[in-house]
């Protein structure tokens, strides 16, 4: 999977600002302070090369892991959306994936870091069907959320924050909402314990799941357990320096969870892990109703068998 090409050639255009050997330096910077995120609401990006850096080597794997995750959530839901916010919106990547299954630009992006607010709403003006989106400086620690919409979107964001301050962000977010609250992050066990957080807090507060889990009973993976989603991400070269990688691609691992105002009719079991295919069978991990299973599909299933043998992690059955 790609990032559309106005965005690739919005981001070269910043590029060509830059020397090459300083993005790759600041890229790794930035790959490294992320890794070692401890969880204190910390500021990563603060200077233009940095924002550059941060767009060059992590918005198309972000990109890929929002569009992935809004369209499964799509599956789920089959309301009209009219208005979108994307908090903590960084340089917009959200944004552009929401923008392109949705079929709307009526969207704010709330960002904290001015550099990268600045750089997320000038590649946007690469795409005359973004340019109407609004962008606000917005902390969402320490501002009130006064605006409100239909689809809040808040990706790789939660993973940042003080443990305090989360439940309080939560309250915010889920009263932002008109209709679905999406919520992404790293597809690592830390990740989805942020997930499970909000699972639990929400579900408690009268929310319903959209996807991915096929029911709003407790979640039934184990404590040594996480579920997590991937998506192929192309590289290009400068990104291959980067990351200092070989391959032409990457996979994208990240965890989602999405919440509805309204209970959900339209349940189905979720592949949680990638099926093994094996000769004349296909063995498949399941979120079921309320339990983890697995199941056998042999060649006596018929069609079923073959498009079992088709699907992967996080399709629904």
């Amino acid at each position: 999977m790609e990032i559309p090409q106005e965005l690739k050639d919005a981001i070269t255009k910043e590029m060509n600002e830059i020397q090459t050997t300083e993005i790759i330096q600041e890229a790794q910077k930035i790959s490294q302070k992320y890794r070692a995120n401890d969880g204190k609401g910390k500021r990563f990006i603060t200077r233009k090369s940095e924002a550059i850096a941060y767009a060059i080597s992590r918005m198309p794997a972000t990109y890929c892991a929002v569009y992935s995750a809004v369209k499964s959530t799509l599956k789920n839901y089959d309301k009209k959306i009219n208005t979108v916010l994307d908090i903590g919106a960084g340089t917009g990547t959200a944004t552009w994936a929401v923008a392109d299954l949705l079929n709307t630009n009526q969207i704010t992006c709330l960002e904290r870091e001015k550099e990268m607010l600045k750089l997320g709403e000038k590649l946007m003006q690469e795409n005359s069907f973004l340019q109407k989106v609004k962008w606000k400086e917005f902390d969402l620690v320490n501002d009130d959320l006064t605006e409100k919409a239909d689809f809040v979107v808040v990706s790789y964001v939660i993973n940042e924050l003080k443990e305090e301050d989360r439940k309080i962000v939560l309250s915010k977010l889920w009263n932002a909402v008109n209709q679905i609250l999406l919520i992404i992050e790293p597809g690592t066990p830390e990740g989805f314990k942020h997930i499970l957080e909000a699972r639990d807090i929400l579900l408690t507060g009268g929310a319903y799941i959209v996807a991915p889990c096929s029911h709003n009973k407790k979640c039934p993976i184990k404590d040594d357990d996480w579920c997590s989603f991937y998506v192929r991400v192309a590289r290009s070269g400068i990104q291959r320096q980067a990351k200092k990688g070989e391959l032409g691609y990457e996979d994208e691992k990240f965890s989602y969870i999405a919440f509805s105002k309204t209970p959900i009719n339209n349940y189905k079991p979720r592949i949680l892990r990638h099926p093994q295919i094996n000769q004349g069978y296909v063995k498949v991990k399941l979120c079921a109703e309320d339990q983890i299973e697995e199941k056998v599909f042999s060649k006596k299933d018929g069609e079923l068998y073959k498009m079992i043998r088709k699907l992967d992690a996080g399709n629904t059955i």
